[in-house]
């Protein structure tokens, strides 16, 4: 599915207004957003995407920035284990291209590559399909999901924003999202349980039975628990019974 398709740029205002509603609630500010992140997602640079989280940046209704711009940036930041550039060669040969193709991308003498190269290109460098295509509207309403499933992990673990829809995220990364996240998901851990008001009321009516009964009583529930104990050593031998 093309880009433009599955994520309308009229998706971006509607995450925006849900993030700073809960950070609201959270008594949070935005500078809690690791903006340098979502540039580095989106290849937006960071004051364009402040722009467009204040509503001031236009929607020109055109791809965010040249294919050739997307392929330099994302060589310039998704490098080798090394920290070293990918060469020409090495792009070539992870996305099934040619050397020179590589190299009339990157210098611009070629600007339409084709569906199936950009999603090779894709591919190679890691990024979500549509990187190439998406507008910035486009591209940056995806990036922040994210960052609402944090919020809205982190409202929840706080006890608000019940209602809200409760979204997979990681919490392994180092923004002060992340850092906020795990610290309530520790607290909310270290919370002793809530007790179980069937089980209090049947400890209540076992303990309000005289002696004799729960004597009774107490071996039936445990072997319906599971936890029946083995036979007592006071009793006959196994095989061998009473006189």
């Amino acid at each position: 599915m093309d880009a433009s398709h599955a994520h309308p740029a009229d998706g971006l205002p509607a995450v925006v207004a849900a993030i700073d509603e809960l950070l609201r609630d959270l008594g949070l500010g935005r500078d809690v957003i690791d903006i340098d992140h979502l540039s580095h997602r989106t290849g937006i640079t960071v004051p364009r995407v402040q722009a467009l989280l204040d509503h001031t940046g236009q929607e020109s209704g055109n791809v965010q920035d040249s294919f050739q711009d997307r392929l330099v940036f994302l060589r310039d930041t998704r490098r080798k284990p090394d920290g070293k550039r990918y060469t020409l060669d090495e792009i070539g040969a992870g996305a099934g291209i040619s050397h020179g193709q590589v190299g009339y991308l990157l210098n611009g003498k070629r600007k339409s590559p084709g569906l199936d190269v950009t999603r090779k290109l894709e591919k190679f460098f890691g990024v979500e399909p549509g990187f190439f295509t998406a507008t910035e509207r486009q591209a940056l309403y995806r990036a922040l999901q994210s960052t609402h499933e944090q919020l809205t992990h982190l409202a929840l673990l706080r006890g608000k924003g019940i209602d809200r829809l409760a979204m997979r995220s990681g919490t392994s990364g180092d923004s002060r999202i992340d850092r906020e996240l795990r610290e309530a998901l520790s607290e909310a851990l270290s919370r002793p349980e809530r007790e179980d008001p069937e089980v209090r009321e049947l400890t209540d009516r076992m303990c309000s039975l005289p002696t004799r009964s729960r004597r009774r009583v107490f071996p039936l529930i445990q072997g319906l628990l599971g936890l029946a104990r083995p036979e007592s050593d006071d009793g006959p031998p196994p095989g061998r019974g009473g006189t």
